[in-house]
Parts: C-alpha cells; sequence; structure tokens
C-alpha cells in the first residue's frame, strides 16, 4: 500500500495535511488526520501492518509506549487492537495536540496520556510517568508493554548512544513479555540492540524494523 497522499488544508492555512487509516480492531477503517512534517513522517501503512502482525496481532491488557510519536498512529492503533491505555511523547506541540485531538475524535481519550516533550527528557522518569498513568487509568502497573521505538533516521547517526541507553532502558524496566518494536535506518548497526533480547529483523527500506520480547529468565 503506498503512503497515504497529502492533502491541502484549506480551512487551517496549516499548509498540507495527512491521512493515515488504522489497520484492524475496533476502530478499523477510522482515518486520523496530522499536519505533514518531515521530522514526523509516519510509518507506511504496508511496514505498520507487517509490524503489528510480527507483534502478534492484538495486543489485550498491554501497555503501548509510542516514543518518538509523531503522528501517533501507533499509539492510537494498538488501542484498536485491545491495548488497556497507551502513552505518546512527541515534542512538536502541534503534532502532540493533533494526537490529543484525534484520540477525542475517535472516541478513545480517556486511554490515551499524550506529553509534548522531548522523548530523551521523558524517559529519566519513566517509572514515576508509569505509576500515575495506571492510576489515571485504573489499570495493573505490572501490565507488560508493547514499546514502538521510531525515532527521525538521522538520530540514529547524531544521538548513538542517547538512544542506546534508551533502548536499555526500556528493555531492562519493562515487565517478562513486553514487545519491542524498533524502526531503524537501513544503515544502521544492529549492536545498538540490547543484547538481552532475541531480535528478528526485516527490511522496509529506506527503514528496517527490530522485534523483540522479554521472556522470562
Amino acid at each position: 500500500m503506498t503512503r497515504p497522499r497529502p492533502k491541502k488544508n484549506v480551512e487551517s492555512g496549516a499548509g498540507e495535511t495527512g491521512r493515515l487509516r488504522i489497520i484492524s480492531g475496533s476502530l478499523r477503517s477510522r482515518v486520523i488526520e496530522f499536519s505533514t512534517d518531515p521530522r514526523t513522517r509516519p510509518m507506511k501503512d504496508r511496514t505498520r501492518e507487517a509490524v503489528f502482525s510480527l507483534l502478534g496481532g492484538k495486543f489485550t491488557g498491554y501497555v503501548a509506549i509510542d516514543l518518538f510519536a509523531g503522528s501517533g498512529i501507533l499509539a492510537i492503533e494498538s488501542l484498536s487492537r485491545g491495548a488497556a491505555y497507551a502513552i505518546a511523547i512527541e515534542m512538536l506541540p502541534r503534532a502532540a495536540k493533533e494526537i490529543t485531538l484525534n484520540a477525542k475524535r475517535l472516541g478513545v481519550e480517556d486511554r490515551i496520556g499524550v506529553f509534548a516533550s522531548d522523548t530523551f527528557i521523558w524517559i529519566r522518569d519513566l517509572n514515576d510517568h508509569l505509576k500515575q498513568l495506571s492510576q489515571r487509568f485504573h489499570t495493573d502497573i505490572d501490565a507488560a508493554w508493547c514499546v514502538f521505538v521510531c525515532p527521525p533516521y538521522r538520530l540514529w547517526e547524531s544521538h548513538t548512544e542517547a538512544l542506546r541507553q534508551l533502548l536499555q532502558q526500556c528493555v531492562d524496566t519493562a515487565p517478562v513479555h513486553s514487545l519491542f518494536a524498533v524502526e531503524l535506518d537501513e544503515s544502521t548497526p544492529l549492536d545498538i540492540l540490547p543484547a538481552s533480547l532475541e531480535w528478528q529483523t526485516r527490511g522496509y527500506r529506506p527503514a528496517m524494523m527490530a522485534i523483540g520480547e522479554k521472556s522470562v529468565t
């Protein structure tokens, strides 16, 4: 499936608006809209469909954590597929606001926490954030996570060590049975991925996806 074609947003004067379709679950075929920006490039539909299939397709009871959320489609798709609640972290205020608006329009605003924050800063207080959100959403704090790490490709080169540490922190902190989906630039060395997990990799040019699960040790 090709990337959604942007359309002119005449009413807001915001330039162009992109549209993304939710692939499966309770919100199947519903659409979200977002302002196109190269810094928030969305994952292609065919890649997203393949990634969710590799992750098992359904996320009943999981907590979805969408780092570098962009359009927020991964968080919202996870809710559609049964996640107990989702977290979307996006540093661009406009993009974060659009995630909130789309969640409200789709009727899932009471199941998503949206943070207009730098992911590298937000992640430092990951445990505190999750405790607060588990209370807000009345959900088991020990529920398994499904973590999406899809930063702009350039960060894999410019922020290599910071991303390495972020991934390691997520894996070390996550409950058993948590899932991870990491979108890499196709030239990114795979040794950036935490060695404590076994990773499946698939190429979706110009991206590469790595899928892992935290098993019982």
